[in-house]
């Protein structure tokens, strides 16, 4: 069996490359991904999107009959590829992972060329529930699987700021807080809860240039309501940088936008799988990782008052998050290790490649069995 799968990403080291910095812990594991499915991995090319999108669907195309199955990995390559599809009349085995299918613009064509998909996996229960209730899709349709996280990468451990990168500014082990990401966060409700608290807090999210996503939190929108307090501080930070962030951090705060996907959930994995506790925005699509009062707590959106009244709650008891962190753990070894996901997909690779399928045989009622 042999796959092609197209990803968003673009840059993308070589093999070699990827396996020095694996072996030497510099950054979370992709390739037993491909391993595991013989995947060649497709990335986009220099220009931007939607151009390098429809350029990467495309050399799909052309490329699909060396495949047993094409996999597309995102909203706009899995519906752009299955469009091409329809429109060219052909059949190739397509497998869609997506996570935010309900956008308007995005849920009509979902609607129109889901046809030319023969498997939607998703990691988001409101999602899954959306496509079937609302479009149509057939329940078997769907594969539910629980997002990974590199549970070897990230772990529980006392890792020091590297050489490189800084690391002053985060105060000691257990002297500061956390918040990470970009998209649908809600980083001017967190600074307004921190003003004044006796805590430091590092917002680990890049500078997004002028023009990209309206979803990705910019620096000028954080600082909307005038310069930061001196105990929040702002930057990009590289993986072992934010692995170093996370073990320094008493715990983890997720800030988030209205939202009805699961926005959040790489950071609250990535905090839990360190042993952190979480505090998340509660929002319609967050509701498949944190379970509230044992890995973490969850506060009206939007609220400065009541987020600043965790953190404060979540400080002052140290022995409480770090119980909240452990379960963290416990959870990520039991359901989101990296090996489960793979071997999830890698089993609706193998249903739909079977030349004899059986009809609902782990799909459309709950989680893949791996």
């Amino acid at each position: 069996m042999k796959t092609l799968t197209l990803v968003a990403s673009t840059g993308r080291p070589d093999r070699a490359e990827l396996l020095r910095r694996e072996r030497a812990d510099e950054q979370p594991r992709v390739l037993l991904f491909e391993d595991r499915l013989s995947s060649d991995m497709l990335e986009g090319g220099g220009t931007r999107p939607p151009l390098r999108y429809l350029a990467q669907v495309v050399r799909a195309y052309r490329k699909r009959r060396q495949y047993d199955v094409v996999l597309t990995w995102g909203e706009s390559l899995s519906l752009l590829f299955a469009l091409l599809l329809k429109i060219t009349g052909t059949r190739t085995r397509h497998i869609a992972l997506m996570y935010w299918i309900s956008p308007p613009k995005k849920a009509l064509l979902l609607a129109a060329v889901q046809s030319h998909i023969d498997q939607i996996i998703t990691w988001s229960s409101v999602q899954r529930a959306f496509g079937i209730e609302r479009l149509g899709i057939p329940a078997e349709k769907f594969t539910l699987v629980r997002h990974p996280v590199d549970q070897d990468f990230w772990r529980p451990a006392d890792f020091p700021a590297p050489a490189s990168g800084g690391g002053s500014d985060w105060g000691s082990s257990g002297d500061v807080i956390a918040a990470v990401g970009n998209e649908m966060r809600d980083y001017p409700t967190l600074i307004r809860a921190m003003r004044d608290l006796p805590m430091a807090c590092h917002i680990a999210a890049r500078d997004v240039q002028p023009g990209s996503s309206r979803r990705l939190a910019r620096r000028a929108s954080m600082l909307a309501d005038g310069p930061l307090p001196p105990n929040v501080t702002i930057g990009e930070k590289s993986y072992p940088q934010l692995r170093a962030l996370y073990a320094r951090s008493r715990f983890v705060v997720i800030p988030l936008l209205p939202t009805d996907t699961d926005n959040g959930v790489r950071g609250a994995l990535e905090a839990m799988a360190m042993g952190k506790a979480v505090i998340c925005s509660r929002t319609r699509g967050q509701v498949d990782v944190i379970d509230e009062g044992k890995t973490g707590l969850f506060v009206p959106q939007g609220d400065p008052a009541a987020l600043r009244q965790a953190i404060q709650y979540l400080w002052d008891n140290p022995e409480l998050a770090a119980a909240m962190g452990r379960a963290g753990r416990k959870r990520i070894e039991e359901r989101h290790t990296f090996e489960q996901f793979v071997e999830s997909v890698r089993s609706v690779v193998e249903r739909v490649n079977s030349p004899f399928p059986v009809v609902g045989e782990g799909r459309g009622g709950g989680y893949a069995s791996a």
